[in-house]
């Protein structure tokens, strides 16, 4: 499946609700379920240094437990994990890890498995560099991996053209979603309450799965409003699932579908997220099967 800033980054980072603590030594008999992101070290990337980062790092971001994924808890990982590299249903090898000792934007490993054979998938570009896209800064496709070999998507998502009976379903709840739209030009408002025609609201992104359920993201050509930093925004280039009974729910904005997979092997797949929120905000969120839940693993650049 393949699938904005106007402040400076800063140096300085804030890391959102990720323990530094020292990670607990133990071997892969852990039967916890660990889901990471074989990332970019994008701390080498501040303040938009121009190429690509020398060194991949994993970024361990959610974990399995009893009542459904959470963010991980970096104390619990195992000091040397064995993870595999899941993309678009299918197995692209493993990568070997071990506990980081320096602090970065999150907990990270470092790998130890030699460069040339740690997957790739695509050429190095601004799609998936986050706020830091604004800049000369290039970034790898983050490619999800995972403590256990779980990679198959059952759910078989699959990017598709929109069709037209959900087309229809999305712009009615884009509309119960944002009931107040201004038509803009030169970021100053020509008219409130704008009843905006169906052409006006695109699906440049669309995904289906084999249970007749969609994620779906919408674009709103309104003009020139100016910077949009709010998930309650109607131009915050939304995204919607639609269920295989046809409701449709609002899962959220600023985001990129990096991949689907069985990570937990409960026979459903989850769906993970890039996320680029705001000025300062980057990270990585997954959804269950259902798209009730979510957990993030967010940080600040300031």
């Amino acid at each position: 499946m393949y699938k904005k800033l106007s402040a400076r980054i800063l140096v300085c980072v804030v890391v959102l609700g990720i323990n530094h603590s020292a990670q607990t030594s133990s071997d892969n008999t852990n039967d916890r379920i660990y889901v990471g992101v074989l990332d970019d070290a994008r701390e080498e990337m501040i303040n938009w240094k121009p190429g690509v980062a020398l060194q991949r790092i994993i970024r361990p971001a959610f974990e399995k437990t009893a009542t459904g994924w959470k963010q991980v808890d970096a104390s619990s990982l195992p000091v040397h994990t064995n993870w595999t590299v899941a993309f678009d249903g299918k197995n692209l090898g493993e990568v070997e890890s071990q506990a980081g000792s320096g602090e970065g934007f999150t907990s990270v490993q470092n790998i130890l498995t030699p460069v040339s054979v740690i997957p790739t998938v695509g050429s190095p570009s601004q799609q998936f560099a986050g706020l830091m896209a604004v800049g000369p800064t290039k970034v790898r496709r983050p490619l999800i991996v995972v403590s256990k070999p779980y990679f198959h998507d059952p759910d078989g998502w699959t990017r598709t053209k929109l069709p037209d009976e959900i087309a229809v379903s999305v712009r009615t709840a884009f509309r119960r979603e944002y009931p107040h739209v201004d038509r803009c030009k030169d970021e100053q408002a020509l008219e409130h309450n704008w009843k905006f025609p169906d052409s006006a609201l695109s699906f440049p992104t669309a995904y289906a799965s084999n249970k007749h359920s969609f994620v779906v993201q919408a674009t709103l050509n309104a003009g020139n409003c100016g910077w949009v930093d709010q998930p309650d925004d109607p131009l915050s280039e939304p995204w919607f699932f639609v269920s295989g009974n046809g409701a449709v729910r609002r899962i959220g904005s600023f985001m990129k579908l990096l991949d689907a997979g069985d990570y937990d092997n409960d026979g459903k797949s989850e769906v993970v997220f890039l996320v680029n929120r705001g000025e300062d905000t980057d990270g990585f969120v997954l959804f269950d099967a259902n798209f009730d839940q979510q957990v993030s693993l967010l940080w600040h650049y300031h």
